[in-house]
């Protein structure tokens, strides 16, 4: 998981999602979450295209 931080997110609105999860294969967004700053999450969508793409850690 790879964690971005700035002095700014602390100041923004709790109610915000800042969490973004993306597909490892294809870089699309899948879902945003409520996070307490920028978190980047990277998961597997499901599309068939991706399965071939996307490996197991």
């Amino acid at each position: 998981m790879k964690t971005l931080t700035s002095m700014m997110a602390g100041n923004v609105d709790k109610s915000k999602d800042m969490g973004l999860i993306i597909c490892s294969g294809c870089n699309e967004l899948i879902d945003t979450l409520p996070t307490d700053g920028v978190k980047i999450i990277h998961s597997h969508c499901g599309r068939e295209e991706c399965r071939g793409v996307c490996s197991e850690d």
